[in-house]
């Protein structure tokens, strides 16, 4: 379970119980926002589907329309995620204060069609050139690792976890 990539640990805590760890290694983005891998212990692939239910429900809600049932079903998934009380933890064992944590299901996300929208997002140019920059930088860091890496296909492990942080100058 142990992620070494970036080499800081941070552990994943709901209600004194250990769900897993993070390296929160990808790229850095500003406003307090961290991401990376998240690996879950026994006990957190457990409850991996209270933590990551709220965006199928979401989904489901865009691609039916206002029905009773289904916002039902989105405030459902809203309070499981929200009874785990998710808390961060830095490598020394203390809690890092945080706004939100997310964890993401990576197979539900590649389960997504590319074309599942109605209409094509439109972005303002500032945005398509934070998108641009973001792109630019990524392809950078992947030639970098496309050299390093072996021929050999490697799965993406399932979970991603996204913290925001409720400060910028927290320490890593």
């Amino acid at each position: 379970m142990r992620s070494e990539i970036g080499g800081v640990r941070y552990t994943l805590w709901s209600r004194g119980r250990l769900l897993g760890e993070t390296d929160l290694g990808f790229i850095y983005r500003e406003n307090g926002y961290r991401t990376g891998w998240f690996h879950p212990n026994e006990l957190g692939d457990r409850l991996m589907p209270a933590a990551t239910g709220v965006a199928p429900a979401l989904r489901t809600m865009y691609m039916i329309g206002p029905d009773e049932n289904i916002e039902a079903d989105v405030h459902s998934a809203s309070d499981h995620e929200e009874a785990l009380a998710l808390e961060l933890r830095g490598p020394g064992g203390a809690a890092i204060e945080t706004e939100d944590i997310a964890i993401i299901d990576t197979h539900y996300l590649l389960s997504i069609p590319e074309n599942d929208t109605e209409e094509d997002l439109e972005l303002t140019a500032e945005q398509q050139a934070e998108v641009d920059a973001m792109l630019e930088e990524w392809n950078a860091d992947r030639d970098v690792m496309d050299d390093l890496a072996s021929d050999e296909e490697t799965e993406m492990p399932r979970y991603q976890i996204q913290v925001r942080m409720q400060s910028e100058s927290w320490e890593s």
